[in-house]
């Protein structure tokens, strides 16, 4: 993920939308497992999302340590050291929420192992030995944990299973969330540095393909929730705006805002608009249906 820190200042503030991008999904998932008819574990919700929370933070962090200054995301400015012992607290955190649940809330076998893959795909996003920016492999791992990871766990931790009503609301968010990491990691426009992520070993061109086919897919599944929901569809009406927002960061692609610093920033903005308001409408359609 290239950037060009001195037109992309880091500031801890900035990096709440992305923390909200995150928790988002597993609030989804939590909801899902009360509209399907199972009891509500409202405990287990506050720790888990103390888990979620806990695991961007040493994501952030460990950006600070091992790639300071990759990427267009806000940074928390946080020295080399300090980053690194926010990076381990945070690991150390999500651990112990992570056995707590499973072994106090008894929420099933797999908790140990979604927090683990948390962990995989957000702190070892940077950090080594795995470093998913610099394998061209960010993009995917950022796309599950912005979106289906977290709404299997949040509806897993409540009920110990994992229904197929995940899969309309995740995949939806994991399209979005590879087009978030993937234009936040896009080169910059007249930059000779390739840059690890997909977009800077593809080349731009290729790497605009790769979003129109992450926005195509985006509205795909917007367009399926609207049409064949699960159940009752609260809030229908504002599945409308997200498409057009959808279809305008399509048409920015279309344009290559991507040549242009300042277009590019916009279009990583409204992509970034898009993935939290599918998390807000997502949340507030559940909290109608239960």
């Amino acid at each position: 993920m290239a950037a060009d820190k001195a037109r992309w200042p880091g500031s801890a503030w900035r990096t709440l939308p992305f923390f909200l991008a995150a928790l988002a999904p597993f609030g989804v998932g939590t909801l899902l497992a009360g509209v399907s008819g199972l009891p509500g574990r409202p405990g287990v919700a506050a720790v888990g999302l103390m888990a979620v929370g806990a695991l961007t933070a040493a994501a952030f962090a460990s950006r600070e340590v091992f790639a300071p200054g990759a990427g267009r995301c806000p940074a928390l400015g946080l020295p080399a050291v300090v980053a690194g012992r926010l990076a381990a607290m945070s690991l150390a955190l999500a651990a112990l929420m992570g056995l707590l649940l499973q072994f106090w809330w008894h929420t099933g076998d797999f908790t140990m192992l979604l927090g683990g893959l948390g962990a995989l795909g957000g702190y070892f996003y940077f950090a080594p030995p795995l470093s998913w920016h610099r394998r061209g492999l960010g993009e995917v791992a950022g796309a599950l944990c912005f979106g289906l990871l977290p709404v299997i766990t949040g509806l897993y931790l409540q009920c110990g299973q994992v229904l197929t009503e995940a899969l309309l609301y995740g995949l939806p968010l994991s399209f979005n969330g590879f087009n978030l990491f993937l234009l936040y990691g896009f080169p910059g426009a007249g930059s000779s540095a390739p840059g690890p992520g997909l977009a800077g070993r593809w080349g731009p061109v290729a790497g605009a393909l790769a979003g129109t086919i992450g926005n195509i897919l985006t509205m795909a599944g917007l367009v399926f929730i609207l049409f064949f929901p699960a159940g009752a569809l609260p809030l229908r009406p504002a599945l409308w705006p997200l498409l057009l927002l959808a279809v305008v960061n399509q048409e920015l692609i279309k344009r290559k805002a991507y040549g242009e610093e300042a277009r590019l920033g916009r279009l990583c903005q409204l992509t970034l608009a898009l993935q939290l308001g599918m998390g807000l409408i997502f949340l507030l359609m559940l909290w109608q249906r239960l």
